[in-house]
């Protein structure tokens, strides 16, 4: 088994964290309508979805060494990121020692998740296994994260948490 250049480790790090960025971005916008409380637990779990998901798929496809990211252990370490990252932020919000511009919270988490997306993308890779990787499972994955966006939102609106 041959050792993976460094720089392609760099190319999956570096187009994790422009999905990261984006998407994660892209939720924290709904701060102007949700109330923290709601956005960070929301937009840091589906930007952990996508992150996780895009690690592993460009691990897969870029890295030819007989190995696999295996889908559910690196979600889930994203997701298990994503909801420490939710509670800190929480707290720091609460606490008033967040930093004023959001983008500077948004970018950090991002990167953050990036971070643990492909460093468990790479650690944690296995002989190729018989079973293929769970689509179904995945396509079932990315379409309850995004009805929950309208789900929340509309539940929030129900108990007078949203509002712009």
């Amino acid at each position: 088994m041959k050792k993976t250049p460094v720089y392609i480790w760099l190319v999956v790090l570096f187009l994790t964290l422009l999905v990261s960025v984006f998407a994660n971005t892209l939720l924290f916008t709904l701060g102007l309508i949700l109330i923290e409380f709601l956005v960070y637990p929301l937009a840091l779990g589906i930007t952990a979805l996508l992150t996780g998901l895009t690690a592993v798929w460009l691990s897969n496809k870029l890295i030819h060494d007989g190995l696999q990211s295996p889908v559910e252990v690196v979600v889930k370490w994203c997701e298990g990121t994503a909801v420490l990252l939710s509670l800190l932020l929480i707290m720091g919000n609460q606490s008033g020692w967040l930093p004023n511009p959001p983008i500077l919270v948004s970018g950090s988490s991002a990167t953050i998740l990036a971070l643990v997306a492909t460093y468990s993308a790479g650690h944690l890779r296995k002989a190729i296994s018989a079973d293929r990787t769970p689509v179904r499972r995945i396509v079932a994955w990315l379409i309850y994260a995004f009805l929950t966006i309208p789900l929340v939102i509309f539940m929030a609106s129900l108990l007078g948490l949203a509002g712009a």
